[in-house]
């Protein structure tokens, strides 16, 4: 709704979806990689949760 009202172009309205998602997944990620615990089964949890977050959040755009 934010990138309706702001008019951004539909690039970086995407830019922006992926930006908001992304934190928390990628501390997530980071910490997995220290301690060197299920990094394949987090890497792959962050990245469907970050393009279901994009796809729920750009359904509601339109």
């Amino acid at each position: 709704m934010l990138a309706k009202r702001l008019n951004l172009p539909l690039l970086a309205a995407g830019v922006v979806v992926l930006f908001a998602a992304l934190p928390t997944g990628a501390n997530a990620y980071i910490f997995a990689v220290q301690y060197w615990r299920l990094v394949n089964p987090v890497s792959g949890t962050v990245t469907l949760a970050t393009l279901l977050a994009a796809d729920d959040v750009a359904g509601g755009w339109w």
